[in-house]
């Protein structure tokens, strides 16, 4: 009885805060989704949508965790969304971090009875969407990388049959696919509701941070103040950017067994660990039921992940 009263008095907790903040910030919601409604891709905008159960409790849980984070750390996790091309509020992204944590270290707890492991397996959990949001931002960024160049030779094309900048974008995007398309027509949308091209494509840059995006959008807005051929600029950055790429697979190649090296040393002693624990978990469990065997590990653990940082930095060639 008293656990089902302590569970109670935590949902009416989470309504009562939900509701002043709702009737705080009600209005400037209002505005905010107003805005978004124009500035959001319209396959992806819910805003109409009846919410679920499921939506409304990972929104509860996540704008809990708004009010106490900070700022940056919000729009950090906005932004990473974003480039990831992950249409989820930062509430729900942090709510369903905050389930997964708590769902694995009640399973490591219950499995190991070890206080210690079910809290690593929270500190796991809450990192574990971090991890999945990051990846596909670097797959979505690698997909964006190598369009650019066939981008940007469809623009100067484009100008050079006497097509303007923002109708030759709007080519580039019609004829190529996701995801070059869907930010090259975000621009050609941010400019026609009001915003200079210096600024959308400045937008576009912060969105995907990415180097030779960097590059292409510093020479176009370099070359829209002081003059210049732009089709010739355009050529230039395409040729270099197809020059860095063929560098990067070389060196890619060069660096495969470094990086192979690297994977199995991170994944072997976490597999021998796991597999002794299926095999006798009365032996593995010694390094968790005294206070030496817990320095061990976390000494192992702290060794471990220097070693993989070393290698990655070793395989790691910037061009």
């Amino acid at each position: 009885m008293l656990y089902i009263v302590l569970v109670l008095a935590f949902i009416s907790t989470i309504f009562i805060i939900l509701g002043v903040y709702n009737l705080v910030f009600s209005k400037r919601s209002q505005i905010i989704n107003r805005l978004d409604l124009y500035t959001k891709e319209e396959d992806y905008y819910k805003q109409f949508e009846e919410i679920s159960l499921k939506e409304f409790l990972l929104n509860g849980i996540g704008t809990i965790s708004r009010i106490l984070s900070r700022k940056s750390y919000m729009d950090e996790k906005k932004k990473k969304l974003n480039q990831a091309y992950v249409f989820m509020r930062v509430e729900e992204f942090i709510g369903t971090s905050i389930l997964i944590a708590i769902g694995l270290g009640v399973l490591l707890y219950l499995g190991t009875s070890n206080i210690l492991l079910g809290l690593i397996g929270v500190i796991i959990g809450f990192k574990l969407p971090d991890i999945y949001i990051s990846s596909l931002k670097k797959n979505r960024m690698k997909r964006l990388n190598s369009q650019l160049p066939e981008a940007l030779s469809i623009i100067s094309n484009g100008l050079r049959a006497g097509f303007s900048f923002t109708q030759a974008m709007s080519v580039a995007a019609n004829e190529l696919e996701s995801p070059i398309r869907d930010e090259f027509m975000k621009v050609v949308r941010d400019n026609s509701i009001g915003k200079t091209m210096d600024e959308a494509l400045t937008d576009f840059s912060e969105r995907t941070d990415d180097e030779d995006i960097d590059m292409f959008v510093t020479a176009l807005i370099i070359q829209r103040k002081v003059g210049g051929n732009l089709t010739e600029v355009l050529d230039t950055i395409a040729d270099t950017i197809r020059d860095r790429m063929r560098i990067r697979g070389e060196i890619k190649t060069l660096t495969a067994q470094g990086r192979f090296s690297a994977l199995v040393i991170s994944i072997l002693p976490f597999f021998v660990a796991f597999m002794l624990f299926l095999m006798n978990k009365d032996y593995i469990m010694e390094l968790f039921n005294n206070t030496i065997g817990i320095f061990m590990v976390i000494a192992a653990v702290i060794m471990q992940l220097v070693g993989i940082y070393i290698i990655s930095k070793m395989a790691n060639v910037e061009v």
